[in-house]
């Protein structure tokens, strides 16, 4: 009886180890990850809010997490407090350098408005909590793991791997990468392709359906309205309002001028790539997207990010006046965010604001550029990152994307650099709404998974099989 009892107990164990083996191993994290998850939190406790800047500190973190594995990294800038870090791993071949792009800087956060503080990296329900927690730290921390993760295996390169970190992405990059382009140029000796953010994952019910890599993006205008009049006692305005009452006239002028729909070439040639590869049940709104375009049915059945693809934006987004209730300020100004399409004339839209506001506001541009020729999709690394992405998500396709945003790629296009924007983290709708705004928040699952996305493509294309 005994020896039947003990056999049944044998067969039972041979039957439920394998399981409980299987759970054990689902259960332990990737050591790598839970490293990036550590790492990456630890950055999120780092305020490097744009205003004011103070992006060094974040710089010396990521100094530290590489020296850690002996990794030589050197914080470049010139000013002590707001610089970049830069790391270059060098391979005995000639092939063209990938650098691994991202911003330090984060935009700020009303810390009385979250549900968890935004910078003390809160894990809580599955998310982890913070500013930057999807622009742009978790990327940061992603491409430092794929780097770091090339240096322990003692991996054979094929390119030299640059990582770059850098300040002031969010206020334009003119003090962050553009100053490095044009003070530091040996930084990026040998570089033909950047990996930066920009790109998109559209997730459905935790899966990902379609990744769009960004190839091109619209061109940014930054405006400052000023307007100035007699300061005085508000119980008796002048004839004309003052100065607050002159901006208001300004920005109502400006938020009339008209941006109809029209199908730019780059958003065309991404959007017929999507409408064949893209068998998805949102991707029938893409049906919608005819050339010529049907404004009413553009309205109807598009979605607000769609129809920001097919026509320029003008955003009020800052306004500045007055101390008190009963005082007439001497002057107020507001910050107008225009974004265009990527074939529009940055002057040609300058010069129609200034039209529409007359002589009552001065205007003064903080931020333009030039339009910029698209990264080319075929090429090896959009293959390889297609292949990465396929194989993380069965089922799910890759196509080339124009961006709504402006990021540091557009330095590179400019100079004829293929820069890819990517997303390499699923995220679902109601957490991509948080970027920007309150609560920033990202999976700790889908993070992790990002992680392992970054580290194979970083791996696949510039080591040697």
């Amino acid at each position: 009886m005994k020896r039947r009892v003990a056999g049944a107990l044998l067969i039972l164990f041979a039957v439920l180890a394998p399981l409980n083996c299987r759970r054990a191993e689902s259960a332990q994290k990737d050591p790598v990850e839970a490293q990036a998850e550590d790492a990456f939190v630890e950055y999120l406790r780092i305020d490097t809010s744009n205003p004011p800047g103070h992006e060094t500190a974040g710089a010396k973190f990521l100094q530290q997490l590489f020296a850690k594995d002996g990794i030589e990294a050197k914080l470049v800038g010139a000013n002590p407090d707001r610089q970049g870090v830069y790391v270059r791993l060098k391979s005995k071949e000639s092939k063209g350098a990938l650098l691994l792009l991202s911003h330090i800087d984060v935009v700020p956060a009303d810390a009385a408005r979250w549900t968890n503080p935004p910078f003390e990296g809160t894990r809580s329900g599955g998310y982890i909590w913070g500013r930057g927690a999807l622009d742009l730290k978790s990327l940061t921390i992603a491409q430092a793991m794929a780097v770091i993760d090339l240096k322990r295996r003692n991996a054979t390169l094929r390119r030299d791997v640059v990582f770059l970190a850098v300040p002031d992405e969010e206020n334009g990059g003119a003090e962050g990468l553009g100053a490095l382009l044009d003070n530091s140029p040996d930084l990026f000796n040998g570089v033909e392709y950047v990996l930066n953010e920009g790109g998109s994952a559209e997730t459905v019910v935790d899966k990902v359906v379609a990744w769009g890599i960004e190839v091109q993006q619209k061109t940014p205008l930054w405006l400052r309205i000023t307007t100035e009049g007699m300061a005085g006692h508000s119980a008796s305005p002048p004839v004309d309002g003052g100065a607050v009452a002159k901006l208001v006239r300004a920005l109502a002028a400006i938020d009339k001028i008209e941006t109809p729909y029209r199908l730019a070439p780059d958003v065309k040639k991404t959007i017929e790539v999507a409408k064949k590869t893209r068998r998805d049940p949102a991707s029938r709104k893409l049906a919608a997207i005819t050339d010529p375009l049907d404004p009413v049915r553009v309205e109807a059945e598009l979605p607000v990010g769609y129809r920001n693809l097919l026509r320029d934006t003008i955003t009020i987004s800052h306004i500045v006046a007055g101390t008190s209730v009963n005082v007439i300020p001497a002057d107020a100004s507001a910050d107008v965010d225009i974004r265009l399409l990527p074939d529009a004339s940055p002057a040609q839209m300058l010069t129609t604001v200034r039209q529409a506001i007359g002589s009552e506001a001065d205007v003064e541009v903080l931020l333009t550029s030039e339009p910029v020729p698209a990264s080319n999709a075929n090429t090896e690394l959009f293959q390889i990152l297609k292949d990465v992405m396929q194989r993380s998500e069965r089922g799910s396709v890759v196509y080339p994307v124009v961006g709504l945003g402006t990021t540091d790629s557009r330095w590179f296009r400019a100079r004829g650099i293929t820069a890819y924007g990517i997303a390499p983290f699923k995220v679902n709708y109601y957490d991509i709404d948080s970027v920007h705004g309150t609560d920033e928040r990202i999976r700790a699952k889908f993070f992790g998974e990002g992680v392992r996305v970054m580290r194979e493509v970083v791996s696949d294309f510039c080591t040697v099989p």
